[in-house]
């Protein structure tokens, strides 16, 4: 589909593994941009890029599959969430445990092959669209690549698990993800990454199924974007409604614009956005509570201590209601940011938010000169 998103090229790479390429902020990257003679400024050419994205996605490399679950685990036993971890170390951690995989499968061939190198992007007029009504392309996009990433391993490898490590790129005209692919599942299968221009090969094609999931996507959010309702009922039933959502930041100068007017809208605005900051810091307090216990639990099954029953009974219950309680904080996280998103192009079609910015922060400056004369 030319206006959605598309599995844009694959690659196989041989000899050895270099994740560098994965993030978009490595020295490897920025050198690539500047000998292409290309912008610099990481997302300069992505509209909108500065309202939805953040240190979650910029840069950042990350881990799925068997992969995710080999990088949560500490030299002591512990666990650590893959997110909790710098980008340098989860990269250093996803390469040791690649390596590490692939020897206990070794290849008879002169270059065995590394790694799959798969390209999925999104058009413009998607990237648009999304933006427009206040969804984060970056989180559509990486949901996506994972959806069709589990396809794949549910297709052609059931029962088994595939390997992958992924990183979201803004450098570009189009927002694409690289993705490497492991070449071997969690239980040693050859994973393959095949395609014919015949119908009658033997091949199992398998980039042409990812084609065909792609197209399946695009048709869906074609129709979810066709109307405010079904986008409604599409994102509040999702369990990243509060990711995908995006809300726009107000900087420095902006708030303190408002501040000095103090009219009912400006009060309201900063209110709201005020109150989003809180649900989200709130939200993520309670997902690292919730992954301190996973791994808490995880570690207590690897070492074979098993609790009472009544307390895995009372623990499974308390998760259970804190896991409500995380939906209930997320579902008001994506109301508040909708109206919120609402009431500021409001104030910005009626105000000119940003010269009315300028228009109060020149005025306080020559309002506190003349104090001082």
């Amino acid at each position: 589909m030319k206006n959605g998103q598309i599995f844009a090229r694959k690659s196989t790479a041989r000899g050895r593994l270099d994740l560098e390429y994965l993030d978009e902020t490595s020295g490897r990257k920025v050198s690539l941009r500047e000998r292409a003679d290309m912008e610099q400024q990481i997302g300069k050419k992505l509209k909108g890029f500065t309202d939805y994205a953040s240190k979650e996605t910029l840069g950042q490399v990350h881990a799925g599959g068997f992969l995710h679950d080999h990088i949560r685990v500490n030299r002591d036993g512990t666990c650590t969430a893959p997110m909790r971890l710098s980008n340098a170390e989860r990269k250093r951690r996803i390469t040791e445990s690649w390596q590490l995989h692939l020897g206990k499968f070794p290849s008879q061939a002169k270059r065995p092959v590394i790694a799959h190198r798969l390209i999925f992007s999104m058009s413009r007029e998607q990237h648009d669209a999304l933006v427009s009504v206040g969804l984060n392309p970056d989180q559509v996009l990486h949901s996506t690549m994972k959806k069709v990433m589990r396809k794949f391993a549910e297709a052609f490898h059931p029962g088994d698990s595939i390997g992958y490590a992924d990183g979201l790129h803004h450098d570009t005209d189009n927002l694409h993800v690289h993705v490497a692919l492991c070449p071997r599942t969690a239980k040693g299968s050859y994973v393959g990454c095949s395609t014919s221009r015949f119908n009658q090969s033997k091949h199992k094609r398998q980039m042409d199924r990812i084609r065909s999931w792609f197209e399946q996507e695009n048709q869906r959010w074609e129709k979810i974007l066709r109307s405010p309702q079904e986008i409604e009922q599409a994102i509040s039933h999702r369990m990243d409604s509060d990711k995908i959502a995006f809300a726009p930041r107000l900087a420095a100068a902006h708030l303190n614009a408002l501040r000095h007017a103090q009219t009912a809208e400006a009060i309201r605005l900063q209110n709201s956005y005020q109150s989003i900051c809180n649900l989200e810091t709130a939200i993520a307090a309670k997902r690292r509570l919730l992954t301190v216990q996973r791994n808490a639990n995880y570690v207590s099954r690897l070492l074979g201590r098993r609790k009472p029953k009544f307390t895995r009974a009372a623990e499974k219950l308390a998760a259970a209601v804190d896991r409500r309680s995380l939906r209930e904080m997320q579902n008001l996280l994506f109301k508040i940011k909708r109206d919120y998103r609402a009431a500021h192009k409001r104030y910005t079609q009626i105000h000119g938010f940003h010269s009315y910015g300028n228009r109060s922060t020149i005025t306080h400056s020559h309002r506190q000169q003349g104090v001082k004369l």
